[in-house]
């Protein structure tokens, strides 16, 4: 019996110890994962030279494989579980892929934070526009589909950050950040109307919810990173660029058609002279002469000068500023990654639908 008593005393020690031990190790790994993970991300995000934007639905393995391999540092992507015909798609697995291939990618979702979109798993069978009330009007520049909405609503922010919203979603499929289209809702002229109809500040609004926005990620993932698209002229609100990490702004010198009918090289006007002078419309090419006269408030109708402005000053506050231009011509994409280099920018260009893998460009 005292063998047995002396026995057990020795064996409690080596138990108590090991496990003591093997807590400690495994406290000190994950602070030393945690100080690199919170310490990492900035580096990577400030040293991104190479990224890629694409939004197709359906990536065959081909084409995953071929971002896997790729020298590209950050790949903004469709989340597709979120659409209504592939809600089983296996994003975690894919961000995971990504995140494990030979050059590790920072991996941002893409979501539209100023429209519904009716293939989305929230879009309702009965709804239209003013039902529910918030949803506005079409989308101005003929993206079928896309419905502007008073994205200051409530009904609107659940679909997002509600316990089951499709943030919470985001987050578990392990992405890094996600990457906020329409930001520039707040300048729309249905979304105007109805903010003075019900007395409420479009633009303090919009700056309010990416705020919400961040602050939900940032409490379950503190390095989790915002990218605000388009609305450079945010940049003059110090409290929006204290939201995001960066700013991505589109065809700063060329666009494209929504319905990818031309899909690129409709270069916009260089100068706030430029705009709709004689001279300009003449160089338009047909397909863009088209996209011009359909759209009065495209981006055609807007100079590349107004986004450097503007783009410029929040590179001079310290923001992070990528391009995105719809250009597929040799010329325009060597032109384009030149000048947005000169400028401290991070460009990318492709064609308008944002579905095709290109190499990256050096």
């Amino acid at each position: 019996m005292k063998h047995s008593g002396l026995l057990s005393t020795f064996l409690l020690f080596l138990i108590l110890t090991g496990c003591a031990g093997q807590t400690y190790l495994e406290e000190e790994t994950s602070q030393k994962e945690m100080v690199m993970i919170e310490s990492d991300w900035e580096v990577r995000l400030d040293n991104v030279s190479h990224w890629f934007y694409y939004l197709g639905f359906e990536p065959d393995e081909r084409t995953i494989q071929k971002i896997i391999n790729s020298a590209y540092d950050m790949v903004v992507m469709e989340p597709i579980f979120t659409d209504r015909e592939n809600i089983d798609y296996p994003i975690a697995e894919v961000v995971s892929r990504f995140h494990d291939a030979p050059h590790p990618k920072l991996v941002i979702a893409y979501i539209d934070i100023g429209q519904a979109e009716d293939w989305r798993t929230y879009w309702q069978p009965n709804w239209r526009i003013g039902a529910p009330e918030w949803i506005i009007a079409h989308d101005p520049d003929g993206w079928e589909g896309n419905f502007p909405v008073a994205y200051w609503y409530d009904e609107w922010h659940q679909i997002w950050i509600g316990e089951d919203g499709y943030l919470q979603a985001l987050l578990q499929a392990g992405f890094d950040g996600i990457y906020l289209d329409w930001v520039e809702a707040y300048s729309d002229e249905n979304v105007l109307t109805m903010a003075e109809k019900e007395n409420v500040d479009p633009r303090e609004e919009m700056i309010g919810w990416v705020g919400d926005i961040a602050a939900f990620c940032h409490a379950q993932k503190p390095n989790f990173i915002v990218i605000g698209q388009n609305a450079a002229e945010l940049a003059e609100y110090d409290e929006y660029l204290a939201l995001v990490d960066a700013i991505a702004q589109e065809q700063t010198w060329f666009d494209g058609a929504a319905d990818n009918n031309p899909p690129a090289d409709c270069p916009l006007p260089r100068t706030d002279d430029d705009i709709e002078t004689e001279e300009y419309v003449q160089s338009l090419n047909k397909k863009c002469l088209k996209m011009y006269k359909d759209f009065p408030d495209s981006t055609l109708h807007v100079s590349s000068e107004e986004y450097i402005h503007y783009l410029t000053l929040a590179r001079e506050k310290g923001e992070i500023i990528f391009t995105i231009d719809y250009a597929l011509r040799l010329e325009n994409v060597e032109w384009v990654y030149n000048t947005s280099r000169a400028l401290g920018f991070v460009p990318f260009t492709s064609e308008r639908a944002l579905s095709l893998y290109l190499d990256p460009v050096e």
